[in-house]
């Protein structure tokens, strides 16, 4: 029997972080989640502190660990999934010289018509693989060069977030891999390397960054002292270099050969297809990265909430079903759902546009708001929900259609976040999407995926395929009902019809 190892994968999201211990085989040991707040210091601006973010993750390591039962000194590597672009700017000390900036925030939106016209939209596609959104850092860097030049100028460092918290708990350098760097859409995602007009063109120098890993799991440094004693950990368990948390999603998602769908619905959403060679969008609607440690690339379009989306519904007009949820011990979203199957596909008329931070993707709209309208005298809850649900559904429809027309193919779909906690909800994407829905025995792909690249890093899987096969099981299996099919659409092209009423005049 081979050694006993375990490997911890830690999840820094957007909306809370989260720890889970795993074994060889994928098996949760130990797990703990932490939420956490977002700053909004004005309409379109988000940013997140060091004091709201990082210590959480601290202790959410040690509780894991202490929920897992194992033996800590069993612990093979950790690693971390991370957000991006969380942009950061350190002196030269290491030290933070302003709070996060959230890869939501919208201040670099005006930024992005200038960039294109100076750069070249077509050309900026092509090498960089990002249609330049206001997910993208490029218009975020521009706008921190323009309105904090001092901090801009002074920095020794500017940073996402994986590189960041890789120094800060042990590596000895600053490091980053292909995903991150990529999802800040000012790498080359042919060379692989970052690309040097796209940083010109921002005035943001190279020697600022971190270097860039090709290798999955690379091991930069080990735990050690206060920060591995804090977080549960022996002295010297080695840190590896994890990846952006849709990419550590899609990895533990199992997507690792060309054709492999992963669809992620938490906080952010997105659409996954992995392809064999670089192709991009005639459209320029899709995002092209490198499918870090897989040798290949992905292809797709984002959501700014997603998922989010719903938990923005429970934290606005659900009092009472959180409420209630404490006292009896119930999920508060899954009342909510429960609710939703009280209402037909089409929610009675009522209709959901989920782009509370924007729209992306598909429609690529920084101005765009979220909408909920359609109510008469008869509408109730249960509408009300259901259509949030069906909205949520409906942009990530917008994404695949997307896809389709730029030639890519869809089958079979993985689904991960939380989405996949609902029966219901898994059921609703099936027949809204027309396309299987395939869940996994493990829920927390991200903190898998971390985990499987930390074990790529130490050599307890030869290879991301074989941690892929190894680690990642289904569980279950949701069919489209064909006869709900004509519903469904005719509720989609409501939905679209209801953005491009708005677009241009209300937004």
């Amino acid at each position: 029997m081979s050694e006993e190892k375990y490997l911890v994968g830690i999840d820094a999201g957007t909306t809370g972080c989260k720890t889970v211990v795993f074994d060889l085989d994928g098996n949760p040991l130990g797990e703990d989640y932490r939420e956490y707040p977002t700053l909004f210091p004005k309409p379109g601006w988000i940013e997140q502190s060091y004091d709201d973010i990082i210590p959480p993750l601290v202790e959410s390591c040690r509780v894991a660990i202490n929920k897992s039962g194992i033996d800590r000194t069993k612990i093979a590597s950790l690693a971390f999934s991370s957000q991006a672009p969380l942009l950061t700017m350190l002196d030269e000390d290491g030290f933070l010289m302003r709070d996060f900036l959230s890869w939501q925030d919208l201040r670099g939106a005006p930024y992005i018509p200038k960039l294109r016209e100076a750069y070249g939209a077509e050309k900026f596609y092509r090498e960089t693989g990002d249609p330049l959104g206001t997910n993208s850092a490029a218009p975020k860097w521009a706008w921190l060069r323009d309105n904090e030049p001092e901090n801009f100028e002074r920095a020794r460092w500017l940073l996402s977030e994986q590189e960041y918290l890789l120094k800060l708990w042990g590596a000895e350098e600053y490091w980053t891999d292909l995903s991150s760097a990529s999802r800040e859409g000012m790498l080359d995602v042919d060379t692989l390397e970052w690309s040097k007009g796209v940083h010109d063109l921002v005035g943001l120098p190279i020697e600022k960054r971190a270097k860039i890993s090709t290798q999955p799991g690379q091991i930069v440094g080990s735990i050690t002292g206060d920060i591995a004693l804090r977080a549960g950990l022996p002295d010297g368990v080695p840190l590896a270099i994890g990846g952006h948390d849709q990419n550590c999603s899609t990895f533990g998602g199992g997507a690792v050969k060309g054709g492999d769908t992963v669809m992620v619905m938490g906080t952010f959403g997105s659409c996954y297809v992995v392809m064999d060679e670089s192709r991009r969008d005639p459209q320029r609607k899709l995002v092209v990265k490198p499918n870090h440690g897989m040798g290949n690339w992905t292809i797709e379009a984002f959501s700014n909430t997603s998922a989010s989306a719903f938990r923005w519904y429970r934290d606005t007009f659900g009092d009472l079903e959180t409420s209630a949820g404490r006292v009896v011990g119930i999920d508060p979203y899954d009342m909510m759902t429960r609710q939703a199957s009280r209402s037909p596909i089409g929610a009675n008329g009522v209709t959901f546009l989920p782009y509370l931070a924007g729209a992306s993707g598909a429609r690529q709209n920084a101005d765009a708001r979220g909408n909920l309208f359609g109510f008469s005298l008869s509408t109730n809850k249960s509408d009300v929900v259901r259509a949030v649900l069906e909205g949520i559904c409906f942009e990530m429809k917008d994404i695949i259609n997307a896809q389709k027309a730029a030639g890519i193919d869809i089958d079979t779909i993985r689904l991960v976040g939380g989405a996949a906690k609902s029966p219901f909800w898994s059921q609703m994407l099936a027949d809204s999407l027309g396309h299987p829905i395939e869940i996994l025995a493990n829920d927390q792909a991200g903190c898998l995926g971390a985990a499987m690249y930390a074990g790529v890093g130490v050599g307890v899987y030869d290879s991301c395929e074989e941690a892929a096969e190894r680690a990642v099981k289904v569980s279950g299996r949701y069919e489209p009902d064909t006869s709900k099919a004509a519903e469904y659409e005719a509720s989609f092209e409501r939905f679209v019809e209801s953005y491009e009423a708005l677009d241009g005049r209300l937004f």
